[in-house]
């Protein structure tokens, strides 16, 4: 099962687009085989029970808009104000799970009016708008030295359970955590 973490905006519409997926409540999360953190307000509470999430699991993540902001905040980044428009042109900058049958530059809904700015070095950029350098960020994108161990935690910033090409994101998500299950 993948849980939905609601933050708050479309979670219902992501659960449409997941097959096996429930909507929990932030901080009343149940035991999952992978975590998807929808968008929402960043409020202190919404922060505080996403990055607990993402610190306490070993299992698959992804975040889309806060939950993408809440990724960052894990692992030490800052947020700033983002000038993004409604939609994006996004540029593959490196080879990912989540980003397979993909075009190098492919288009997506955004409605997140925050972004990650300096990220630590735990977390790389895998593809790039013009206005952010980190459209989606993986856990290990960085990592040089082959017994580092990089989790399974991706996020992007734009919304793609709004449609366009971002839909293949969610289903890329799912193929992978079915993948994870029957490997780890």
């Amino acid at each position: 099962m993948i849980a939905i973490v609601d933050n708050g905006k479309n979670a219902e519409r992501i659960a449409q687009l997941v097959r096996g997926s429930k909507i929990v409540k932030p901080g009343a999360v149940a035991q999952a085989d992978a975590y998807i953190l929808s968008d929402g307000q960043l409020s202190p509470a919404v922060e505080k029970a996403n990055v607990a999430l993402v610190k306490a699991n070993k299992v698959p993540i992804l975040g889309i808009g806060v939950g993408y902001l809440c990724i960052g905040l894990a692992y030490g980044a800052k947020t700033r104000a983002a000038s993004c428009s409604k939609t994006e042109r996004i540029t593959v900058t490196q080879r990912s799970p989540i980003l397979l049958d993909l075009k190098k530059t492919f288009t997506v809904v955004s409605e997140q009016k925050m972004m990650l700015d300096g990220l630590p070095p735990v977390l790389g950029a895998i593809a790039e708008c013009p206005k952010n350098p980190n459209a989606v960020i993986q856990h290990g994108a960085n990592l040089d030295n082959p017994i580092d161990s990089p989790l399974p935690v991706f996020g992007v910033h734009f919304n793609p359970e709004l449609g366009m090409e971002g839909i293949v994101i969610l289903n890329n998500f799912s193929r992978f955590v079915e993948m994870w299950k029957k490997y780890h």
